[in-house]
């Protein structure tokens, strides 16, 4: 029988254990090659998309910066403080997401000891948790109430938890009867660790996160490691205002909201008070952005005239099989249009205008082969809900349906992808016995797609965590993300060609920073920033990086950035301009390109981030949502 070749989740969980100290994710990726070669145009796409789902799971932890932490070196000696609630105290039942992401929630093969180090038996249980929307639900937890007998353990009490080795993982248990004590240290501790979390889900590529993916590299950084003696991490995102922590293990920005926020009843006066902040601070940003492009247009930078080719829309008409492109007039963006606007939401003109209510509409639809007009708008999904009661018990009855082993699973999961498995698997069992759960489709055959059809090239591949299986599926992702390379190279349209084109000027930006004295990691991240504006040229303009230009460089920041790019933040849009200001400034030296447009924006680098920010608060769920959207993106929206 042949040997199966390696995955490169099992070459980097060996590779784990040969390093005890901080190392470059290059030289990482390099023996993982070596070990797996690869023929793909870009060889290290899929370690790093491995380390980056999951790091922890294959035995890292990604520091940033190009950096990694074994993951069992992090993890010594690491000490956190758990807080349990009354109900916990009460029962001696832990839950064990107090222990995440220190302790996988799949983990049973770890050793519990007490202050003096002696074990402390357990046993795996569960608590029924009341949830205001799915009724009773079961959460894994771990029997200790002979030790918080015995430690006479109160409500209010935390536990210092100190891991002392990590094979096997023995964890050692220390009870604390008085508050976490408030000294300099600790407070400072304290805001080093939030202030960790909140930039790092601030700037994820997508949200919820897993703990795992942000509050282990905040520790593994930190100097005080092994000394925490600070709140509890989920006590600190909990009273964050902007952060949400969910079922214990994800986290996201504010703006997250969950089913119970879907169907509880907002108070409208809430509503009106904070969407007028929002348009108030809208209208005193817009004044601003007039101002520089009118600056600019004096400066003879541009024409201020707008072509707005990525507010074009794809329309297809599923009846004849045909596509149109309505593209919208370039409009002059050096005028005031508030009043326009205004007068148009008036006459309702922007009620059925999808994309002010749906960012991502041309791949949605397009994919789908579906014309938006075809599919209904919900302006109110609160009110959805209350008319079509049976949405919420068919949501009951599924949840009520799950085995105690499939609740189990459901809530100690921190695999975004095993939450849906879970419930579509047994949804799909009921369906046959409770077949109203599900609405009679209309058979549909999708056209054929090729690459052209998504914009900007392939999606990106989005954040999950790894699960049981994922050695197993790594050979087909591998040799499937090298066949798609190789598939797109055989695809190519004027839109690739002209991404090539950026690409090669950004390789020789790369090989220039390093002759300059920049780090890897620098050349890397300032070389990286500039696909965002490359794949906007490309797939609107048919443009390279070279052909960039004010008006072109206004779009992408101002109305496509903010919106369409997944990892899109107020520092990284600072980090975007800054980027593209020594990108042109390289192509002055190289091709005598004026670069004169690059600096301008790169003044108007905190108009960006504004931008980006305001479009974060904006609730979806608003009444007034259209309004602050279209506000916020004018003239792109006129």
């Amino acid at each position: 029988m042949a040997q199966r070749e390696p995955t490169i989740a099992s070459i980097l969980l060996e590779l784990a254990e040969e390093y005890d100290d901080v190392v470059a994710e290059r030289e990482i990726c390099e023996r993982v090659l070596h070990r797996r070669p690869s023929q793909a145009r870009d060889p290290f796409a899929s370690i790093r998309v491995r380390l980056r789902v999951g790091a922890s799971e294959v035995g890292w932890v990604r520091l940033g910066d190009g950096k990694l932490l074994p993951l069992r070196v992090a993890l010594t000696g690491l000490r956190f403080r758990v807080a349990p609630g009354p109900h916990e105290v009460a029962t001696g039942l832990l839950l064990r997401t107090h222990l995440f992401p220190f302790v996988s929630l799949r983990q049973d093969d770890f050793v519990l000891k007490d202050a003096a180090g002696m074990p402390i038996p357990f046993e795996f249980d569960s608590i029924e948790l009341v949830d205001d929307l799915f009724g009773p639900l079961a959460q894994s937890a771990i029997d200790i109430h002979d030790w918080m007998r015995r430690e006479e353990m109160f409500d209010g009490d935390t536990i210092l938890v100190t891991i002392e080795q990590v094979a096997p993982l023995t964890l050692r248990l220390q009870a604390d009867h008085s508050a976490p004590a408030r000294s300099a240290d600790v407070i400072r501790q304290e805001q080093e660790l939030i202030e960790g979390i909140a930039e790092r889900v601030t700037t994820s590529r997508s949200l919820p996160i897993s703990a795992a993916d942000v509050v282990l590299p905040v520790f593994a950084r930190a100097a005080w490691r092994t000394i925490y003696a600070g709140r509890s991490w989920q006590d600190l995102v909990a009273n964050d205002p902007r952060l949400r922590l969910i079922n214990g293990i994800f986290l996201s920005d504010r703006t997250y909201r969950t089913l119970a926020d879907i169907f509880e009843d907002q108070d409208s006066g809430m509503w009106e008070t904070r969407d007028s902040e929002l348009l108030a601070a809208i209208d005193a940003l817009q004044r601003e952005l007039l101002e520089s492009r009118r600056e600019a247009a004096v400066q003879e930078l541009w024409n201020g005239i707008a072509p707005r080719a990525s507010t074009a829309r794809v329309v297809f008409d599923t009846r004849s099989g045909e596509a149109t492109v309505v593209m919208p007039e370039p409009i002059n963006a050096l005028q005031d249009y508030s009043d326009q606007i205004e007068e148009r939401l008036r006459k309702g003109e922007y009620d059925h205008d999808a994309w002010t209510l749906i960012d991502d509409e041309d791949g949605l639809f397009a994919a789908a082969g579906l014309d938006d007009d075809d599919l209904p708008i919900i302006d109110d999904l609160r009110e959805f809900i209350a008319e079509r009661p049976e949405l919420l018990a068919a949501a009951r009855q599924l949840m009520t349906s799950l085995s105690p082993e499939e609740s189990e699973r459901l809530h100690n999961t921190d695999n975004i992808e095993e939450i849906q498995q879970i419930l579509a698997t047994r949804f799909h069992r009921l369906l046959p016995d409770h077949p109203h759960l599900f609405a009679t489709l209309v058979p549909y055959v999708a056209p054929d797609t090729t690459s052209s059809d998504f914009n900007g090239g392939p999606p990106e591949l989005e954040d999950v965590a790894g699960d049981d299986g994922i050695a197993t599926l790594d050979e087909e992702w591998d040799e499937d993300a090298e066949e798609w390379d190789e598939d797109l190279e055989e695809q190519l349209t004027p839109n690739d060609e002209a991404l090539a084109v950026s690409h090669e000027l950004m390789e020789r930006f790369y090989a220039f920073l390093l002759a300059q004295g920049k780090s890897e990691a620098t050349a890397a991240s300032r070389t990286g920033d500039l696909w965002i504006y490359a794949d906007f040229l490309a797939s609107y303009y048919a443009q390279t990086l070279a052909e960039g230009n004010y008006a072109t460089l206004d779009e992408c920041l101002f109305f496509f950035y903010p919106r369409r790019v997944a990892n899109s933040s107020p520092r990284g849009a600072r980090e975007l301009c800054t980027s593209l200001k020594q990108f042109y400034t390289f192509l002055r030296t190289e091709r005598n390109i004026d670069d004169r447009f690059a600096r301008e924006m790169w003044r108007r680098r905190d108009q960006v981030a504004r931008v980006v920010d305001l479009y974060e608060q904006i609730d979806a769920d608003s009444p007034q949502f259209g309004r602050l959207f279209v506000r916020l993106f004018a003239p792109y929206t006129m």
